[in-house]
Formats: C-alpha cells, structure tokens, sequence
C-alpha cells in the first residue's frame, strides 16, 4: 500500500513537471530575450548620440517587441522539447498517419466542436465583463500587449505553433502522467475524466493568469475527450487550431455584430455547452 503511494506520488510529480517547465521556460526565455534587445538598444544609442530620455524610450519600444519575440521563441523551443520528451517518455508511440485518424466524420466532428469551444469561451469572457469589469480589463491590455491576433510572430506562436506544441505538452505528456495517477481506477469512465480534469487543471495552471486559465480548463476538457474519443493528438491539435484561429480572425466580428447585454452572452454560452455535450454524447454512442 505504502509502496502504491509513492509510485501514484511519482507519477503526480510528472504530471506536474512540464507544467512547471513551461511555465519556468515562458519567463526564462521572456527575460532573456527583453534583457538582450534592451543592452542592443543601449549600444546602438550610444553609438547613436541619443540621449538617455531617447534610450529610454527606445528601450521600453524594444522590450514590447522582445516579449512578443519571445513568445514564438518560446512556442518553437517547446514544441521541440515536449516533442522529444513525449516520444522517449511515453514508450516512443508509433507514428500514426493524419489520414487514418481523419476519417469519415471526424474532421467535421472536430471542427464543429472548436467552433463551439470558441464561441462558449468568447461569451464566457463577454459575461464576465459584466460581473469582473477590472479583471477582464487587464486581461485585455495583456492579450494586446501580446500582440494577439496582429502581430505577425504572436499569430504565428498563438495560431500555427502553439496548438501541437500544447497538445503534445497537456494532451500528450500531461494527460499521459495523469493516466497513471488515475490507473487501477475500477470504474473507467470515471478514471478518464479525473485523468481528463488534472490535465485540464494543468492546461489552465500553464496559461498563467486566473481569467486565461479559467476558459483555458473548460477548454482542456474537451481537448481531452477529443483526444481519448479518437485514440490520438491529431483532433484534439485540429480543434485547438480552430479555436485559436477562430478567437484571433473571426469572433471579434462576430461579437460586434450581437447586441452587448450579458443574458445575450449567457445565452451563447449555455447553447454552445449543450451542443457540445450533445455531439459528444452522440459520438459515445456511435462508438458503442
């Protein structure tokens, strides 16, 4: 017994460390970059015969790029990193061809799914706007600080990049690690969705803010199923491109166009939830 603690502690530990390493490798990587691009605006001023008000300013103008810079700098660095990791720490999974997953309607099933998962998150966001103005405020002035959704090295990171490299992270490594947590669980079901809500915890955790983390679990857990439903990462990376394509070209538009009132948002939500558990509740079946 005492010896089946410490092996389900072990594998808590993993659980957590990409996690951790993540978030550890984002403000690594951030400050590095920011403190480098602020010592070459420095020189270049000097050399330049600016005086110390222009570096200044120059300095803090270079710091705004070098964070944006340092996210897809980031993104690329895990996404070979986890990569590695996922392939010699979960037993080298045989490569599986995109075509054999992507049949018959999985791919519409996919899609259809990341569009409600980002409409359901958007109007998640639109509700809390009325119920916490502040925090969402800031998490705006974050999201543009970021340049999410305009400049090109975030569209990159947020739109190309980031839906493999999270989702080999928290569907692949992460998820993997909590399904040994879970393992001798009689009940199956029950066992793959508290393996399914740690890894969305850990999902939400990584984003590194309480309004981003919040959609980010809610999220998480239908990334899960679709990646336990279809026995692969590749619908859960596809589902995850469209919501981050969506949220970053499409729904600004769309949120514009419907009246700013919070039942508006709450309706949205509650429609885009229950055809979620809908579609899911009817691929379950088709499955038996």
């Amino acid at each position: 017994m005492k010896n089946n603690f410490w092996k389900k502690t072990g594998w808590f530990a993993l659980m957590v460390l990409p996690v951790v390493a993540s978030l550890v490798g984002q403000i690594a990587i951030g400050v590095l970059v920011v403190i480098l691009s602020a010592l070459s605006t420095v020189l270049s001023g000097l050399g330049g015969g600016l005086t110390p008000e222009q570096i200044q300013q120059a300095i803090l103008e270079q710091s705004m790029d070098g964070i944006v810079f340092s996210i897809l700098v980031y993104h690329v660095l895990a996404l070979l990193a986890f990569g590695l990791w996922y392939y010699f720490g979960c037993g080298r999974p045989k490569p599986v061809s995109p075509g054999k997953v992507f049949r018959g309607r999985v791919v519409l099933v996919t899609v259809v799914m990341g569009l409600l998962m980002c409409i359901g998150a958007n109007a998640l966001l639109g509700a809390a706007e009325y119920l916490v103005p502040r925090m969402i405020e800031e998490y705006s002035e974050m999201m543009e600080m970021a340049g999410i959704g305009v400049n090109l090295f975030a569209i990159i990171a947020s739109v190309l990049i980031a839906p493999i490299g999270e989702e080999i992270l928290c569907r692949g490594l992460t998820f993997h690690y909590a399904g040994k947590v879970v393992e001798g669980m009689k009940n199956e079901k029950a066992a793959f969705w508290t393996a399914n809500c740690l890894q969305a915890l850990m999902f939400g955790i990584m984003h590194g803010n309480l309004v981003q983390g919040s959609y980010a679990f809610l999220l998480g857990l239908c990334l899960g199923w679709l990646r336990h439903r279809y026995n692969s990462l590749y619908p859960a990376m596809l589902a995850h491109f469209v919501v981050n394509f969506a949220s970053s070209f499409v729904m600004g538009y769309l949120f514009m166009a419907l009246p700013n009132l919070f039942v508006v948002y709450v309706g949205i939500l509650a429609v885009s939830v229950a055809a979620i558990l809908m579609l899911m509740r009817h691929e379950e079946k088709c499955e038996r």
